[in-house]
């Protein structure tokens, strides 16, 4: 998670129904192996190995489960019970239909155009989905306990039921599902999966238990296997088993005697291991808050970490197909991963800093981290392929932000306010002074001996360090909403204020700073970098916002980058005419040209697998500070020349709208080359449709059509961007507009 994500954890986590059930049982029963988790194991990862999103679906609710079949997902939501989704383009998926479940939609298996759904309220349902767009109960069977997962073989279903056992239903008849036999294992069962007539049930606390269910009116325990951790995840290939072990990993053990089941080999994930799959000798591990870990298994006494994918959200589960790996990924839906080609040109070399890479500031080939609880890392990065620690210095409370003026080293510390150290002798940082902010600080940048800096809810504070020894206070300005980022030009600071946008405060009086004026963007802004007059504001999902601020008392917005429709823009920076734009969301660094900011032009796009909490640019070098995976390093050449397997399309149909911004309406104009059926929708930021414009043949040539500003059910859309898309003829394109009111 960002650090966003961590300052404002208590007003944006979403009650997680769907994996409270894990977490509640957990809390119940760990007790007894709670040592585990004493340990804790840093893993540095092969970051030679990269691999990058290709496509999501933000699902209404929270995505629990997923199964891909045929080029279609079938996802759980708790909210919205069974979603079937067409991957056949990945890069695009599109909704094809639904089926609501009562309470919450837990796991899924499909089999013979059958989806098997667990609901937590209903049991087993069972889902005719011949027709994806019209999807029909067929039957269903009552589970007294919380059902949690299933597999289907040969027209029998082996539910995991956490107050019956494991329940054996021939599902033969569909509309008229019965019991033919149980079995009630020790523990709590979580997941189960079938091979040759036996079930390896994944059991909490009691392990790995391996039943014969050749005779399912009396299934009979065969063996068993008491992993060191909590059981949650289990598949079997040849004879393997691999089992995710919640506190110990992945698990790999031997059952081809499955009296007495070995272990094999084991790996060590840097979170805990909720589920596993596994395909061509790579095993693919959810690891909550650690995203996707992906092992090469082809050793199973020695598993190798090939690469991992951070997703935005919490991965719950995965199956993969196609070298595409398809995530339930929580509140952010099904992520799409490209999980085929892992090679990263453009990386030259990583630190692994203790905890959390906040901020990066180089000077000197010395790149200061902020590192969360772990302070103030010092690492000598003039070798960029073997970056080594010089020294730390750990700071009171949460480093979030680092500036670097003549040696000193400003850390805006949380609860602790502003650090000043002296880092001269970077072998041995020495604190000079510091400052106590009302708040919590969160950001620092330093001008003519004068630091300003932003503290959550408080606003902005204003101090005089030309004593470090001695910080003092001239002035401070509170702003409407959280300042979070903070930069200075011309004696004008510009402030991201979350929910409040962009404020633009006068500080060539210290003492008495006031406002110049403000830009309420539509998102959340979070950071703000300034460059020839012209603000670019990350704005979270609206996007980034280039705001001309020529005129201070005055903002005037310019133009408005949204790579992706659910893209989550969390940092940028310019060198040069070079925007580079973080997406929290897509794990990608997107570049423009600037020359012109009211039309960015697209340049590449560097899509890899870890999140981007800050970076900067020093000789030709990238440095990016990735929370938990601390300090990386890329070559900025490599990186611009890297192939963009996810490209934005080309100008294909010179499609446009006028008015833009519009209020109510808009002409949308396009040419086609050639005759074609046309399809033309108009999208919001969520990527879900709002309006079908097109769906018919046209000729060549020119084509105007109106959108009046109303959705599929002539309700008026709201304020905010839109896309509009064509498809026509194999060739797709996409443009924005806004609609203003």
């Amino acid at each position: 998670m960002n650090t966003l994500k961590k300052i404002f954890l208590f007003f944006l986590t979403k009650n997680e129904k769907s994996f409270k059930y894990n977490l509640i049982k957990l809390g119940d029963r760990m007790m007894k192996k709670m040592f585990l988790y004493l340990i804790v194991v840093i893993i540095i990862l092969p970051l030679s190995a990269v691999y990058h999103k290709i496509g999501d679906y933000d699902t209404p609710g929270s995505a629990h489960s997923v199964f891909v079949s045929n080029n279609i997902a079938y996802v759980t939501d708790d909210y919205a019970g069974l979603l079937i989704i067409d991957v056949s383009n990945p890069q695009n998926p599109t909704f094809l239909g639904s089926y609501y479940t009562t309470g919450h939609a837990l796991s899924v298996f499909v089999s013979n155009n059958i989806a098997y759904v667990i609901d937590d309220y209903e049991g087993l349902q069972i889902i005719d989905v011949s027709n994806p767009q019209n999807p029909s109960l067929l039957g269903s069977y009552f589970i007294i306990g919380s059902g949690e997962s299933f597999f289907v073989s040969n027209n029998i279903a082996y539910v995991i039921d956490d107050y019956e056992g494991l329940l054996i239903i021939d599902v033969s008849n569909p509309q008229n599902p019965s019991l033919l036999g149980s079995y009630d294992t020790q523990d709590y069962e979580y997941s189960v999966f079938i091979s040759n007539n036996i079930a390896y049930v994944a059991d909490g606390n009691s392990g790995l238990q391996i039943i014969d269910v050749s005779n399912p009116q009396n299934p009979s325990l065969l063996g068993s296997y008491d992993t060191p951790g909590y059981t949650l995840s289990v598949t079997v290939l040849n004879n393997i088993a691999y089992v995710a072990d919640y506190g110990s990993g992945l698990q790999i053990i031997d059952v081809s005697n499955p009296q007495n089941p070995a272990l094999l080999g084991s790996y060590d994930i840097p979170d805990f291991a909720l589920s596993v799959t596994v395909s061509n000798n790579i095993a693919y591990v959810s690891a909550w808050d650690e995203g996707l870990q992906i092992i090469d298994v082809s050793n199973p006494e020695n598993p190798v970490l090939l690469g991992s994918y951070n997703t935005p959200h919490h991965t719950l589960s995965v199956t993969v197909s196609n070298n595409i790996a398809y995530i339930a990924d929580g509140w952010a839906g099904l992520q799409i991963i490209d999980v085929s080609n892992p090679h990263n040109s453009a990386f030259l070399g990583s630190y692994d800093t203790p905890h959390y890479a906040s901020s990066v500031f180089v000077s000197n080939n010395i790149a200061y981290v902020a590192d969360m609880n772990s302070g103030l890392q010092i690492i000598d990065v003039f070798n960029p392929q073997n970056p080594i620690l010089l020294g730390y210095y750990d700071t009171p409370n949460y480093a979030y932000s680092v500036f670097i003026s003549n040696n000193i080293a400003y850390v805006a510390d949380g609860n602790s306010g502003l650090q000043i150290i002296d880092v001269s002798n970077p072998q041995n940082p020495a604190l000079l002074g510091s400052y106590d902010t009302p708040h919590y600080a969160l950001s620092v940048t330093v001008s003519n001996n004068i630091a300003y800096v932003t503290y959550n809810y408080a606003g902005l504070l204003i101090i005089d360090v030309s004593n470090p020894q001695n910080p003092a206070l001239l002035g401070s300005y509170d702003t409407p909403g959280a300042a979070l980022s903070v930069t200075v030009s011309n004696n004008i600071a510009y402030v991201a204020a979350w929910e409040a946008g962009l404020q633009i405060i006068d500080v060539s009086n210290p003492p008495n700073p006031f406002l110049l004026d403000s830009y309420d963007t539509p998102g959340e802004a979070s950071s703000v970098f300034v460059s020839n007059n012209i603000a670019y504001v990350a704005d979270g999902n609206s996007g980034l916002q280039i705001i001309d601020v020529s005129n201070p008392a005055a903002p005037v917005l310019l133009n408005t980058i949204l790579p992706h429709p659910t893209s989550n823009i969390n940092k940028c920076i310019i060198s040069n005419n070079l925007l580079i734009i973080s997406d929290y969301n897509w794990n990608e660094l997107s570049f423009y040209d600037v020359s012109n900011p009211a039309a960015p032009e697209f340049v590449c796009r560097y899509s890899w697998n870890l999140t981007t909490d800050d970076f900067i640019i020093q000789d030709g070098y990238l440095y990016t500070a990735n929370g938990y995976y601390g300090l990386n390093i890329l070559d900025l050449n490599q990186v611009m020349e890297a192939e963009d397997s996810i490209q934005l399309p080309s100008i294909t149909f010179n499609l446009k709208n006028y008015p833009n911004p519009f209020n109510p309406e808009t002409t949308i104009s396009f040419e086609l080359s050639k005759p074609g059926n046309v399809v033309l929708n108009i999208y919001n930021l969520k990527g879900e449709q709002v309006k079908k414009l097109i769906n018919n043949p046209m000729s060549n040539g020119k084509h105007n059509i109106v959108w009046d500003g109303k959705d599929n059910n002539g309700h008026i859309c709201s304020s905010g961007v839109y896309f509009y898309k064509i498809e026509s003829n194999g060739r797709v394109e996409v443009k924005k507009m806004l609609l203003l009111k």
